[in-house]
């Protein structure tokens, strides 16, 4: 058994996948939305820094999931667009799946 295999979530660390899991699906809605009225509209500085505030700590919460490699942040450099947040949000729906299937079903 590898190193990322042995680890397992804390009290804390559910406390964190629950708040993020919960507002990681209220900004999928908004841009579920957004992205049905203009795919291709590129987001604002605001949105991107928003977005990545959950993104970021998902990430590395999810860092000792094989997984983790397939998860991106936005970046502010190259402007993604509304469908781009909806692509990245979908992967880490699959991955926050994938967690409490791993680790929260046993509990």
């Amino acid at each position: 058994m590898t190193e990322k295999n042995k680890w397992v979530p804390d009290d804390k660390n559910i406390e964190d996948y629950e708040l993020l899991k919960d507002m990681l699906y209220s900004q999928k809605c908004e841009f579920d939305l957004f992205s049905k009225k203009n795919p291709n509209e590129h987001l604002n500085s605001m949105k991107i820094k928003m977005v990545n505030r959950v993104l970021e700590p998902l990430k590395e919460l999810f860092k000792h999931e094989d997984f983790y490699k397939f998860l991106d942040i936005l970046n502010e450099e190259e402007l993604p667009t509304n469908s781009d947040v909806v692509l990245i949000i979908s992967q880490y729906e699959t991955a926050i799946h994938c967690f409490r299937t791993r680790y929260l079903y046993k509990r």
